[in-house]
């Protein structure tokens, strides 16, 4: 019966511990920061390019979009073993959003990578439309829409049966008298019709400049304004 007791107790202490490793958010045995590489911060708007900014479509009207909004931070996530804390992961994180007088809203988020083998990766979101993919590949890691569970390919374009989205890396592209280095540009081919005539289907975003031009199922083009 002593030792029965005795367990009991021995086991009460060792839950408590292990309770009190966990809920500690400060008593992980390691942490670890994975950093947007410097090479890849060339996709942050310049700070003389993230004033107001006027976009205008092929009808003639103007959007004008508010000053680029930046914020820096670390997203957080943790390993354990046990119920314990044994590291603690920091991965750090850029975000730059605008809107436009018509309510269109854009936004960039550059994510470091925590993958070994893989490059950072960009977030871009449209209005209901959102693609992630990696810089160095292009490959999509991630797309939704406000389907959230519709079905999607980047390998097939003629998929019958899903959204296509496709990213590539252009060195540079012509729009509206100016000429654009380094741009990234996303592609949605909507085979299976769950897209709004209004949904944004195609998005070019180019280095230290951001969003410079994008296309709507309806086939409005809409262009950014050389300043």
């Amino acid at each position: 019966m002593e030792k029965a007791i005795r367990f009991t107790i021995k086991l009460f202490l060792l839950v408590q511990l292990l309770t009190m490793v966990s809920c500690g958010d400060d008593l992980a045995l390691t942490e670890k920061y994975y950093y947007v590489k410097e090479k890849n911060k060339e996709w942050l708007v310049n700070d003389s390019l993230a004033k107001p900014y006027e976009m205008i479509d092929n009808n003639g009207i103007t959007y004008n979009f508010s000053e680029t909004y930046t914020q820096h931070g670390y997203s957080e996530g943790a390993s354990g073993f046990l119920f314990v804390t044994t590291q603690k992961s920091f991965r750090e994180n850029y975000h730059l959003s605008s809107t436009s007088n018509y309510g269109t809203s854009f936004s960039m988020y550059l994510y470091a990578s925590f993958r070994d083998g893989s490059d950072d990766v960009i977030h871009l979101y449209t209005d209901n439309i959102a693609i992630h993919c990696d810089l160095t590949t292009a490959e999509i890691e991630y797309f939704v829409c406000k389907q959230n569970s519709v079905k999607w390919t980047q390998t097939d374009e003629n998929d019958k049966n899903s959204v296509f989205v496709k990213a590539e890396y252009l060195d540079s592209i012509y729009v509206k008298d100016r000429v654009y280095k380094g741009v990234m540009h996303c592609k949605i081919k909507d085979n299976i019709n769950v897209l709004d005539d209004k949904d944004i289907t195609e998005i070019y975003y180019a280095k230290g400049v951001g969003l410079i031009k994008y296309i709507l199922k309806n086939s409005i083009v809409v262009e950014r304004k050389p300043r």
